[in-house]
């Protein structure tokens, strides 16, 4: 006899079930605990903005770096595309510095823009 377990995710503001491809479990840590909750887009994209501010003007000293590898030195970014990253931030009024290492997070909201 075969056996199949199914597992669905509800999200844990609502108590809705989550259908496939409507949200996720996101991992987050505040004050030194780690923490997981399941959550469904709406409420993905509402955590998102609430701690948006907070993102942007914070440090990332650990998490997942986007497949590809390290580019080298320490960059976030190659050489060829800094002064077009860093143009796009002033544009967006994004503050980054005429030289040197531009923000994980400014990157990332350029590669994804």
């Amino acid at each position: 006899m075969a056996k199949k377990t199914l597992v669905q995710l509800v999200d844990d503001i609502s108590g809705d079930p989550i259908g496939e491809g409507d949200g996720r479990t996101i991992r987050f840590a505040f004050d030194g605990a780690e923490y997981e909750i399941d959550l469904s887009n709406s409420n993905i994209e509402e955590l998102s903005n609430a701690l948006e501010n907070y993102v942007r003007a914070s440090r990332r000293v650990s998490g997942r770096r986007k497949a590809g590898g390290s580019q080298g030195r320490g960059s976030t970014a190659g050489d060829n595309e800094t002064a077009a990253i860093r143009e796009w931030a002033e544009s967006q009024g994004l503050k980054v510095a005429s030289r040197g290492r531009i923000s994980a997070d400014i990157v990332e909201r350029y590669k994804n823009r």
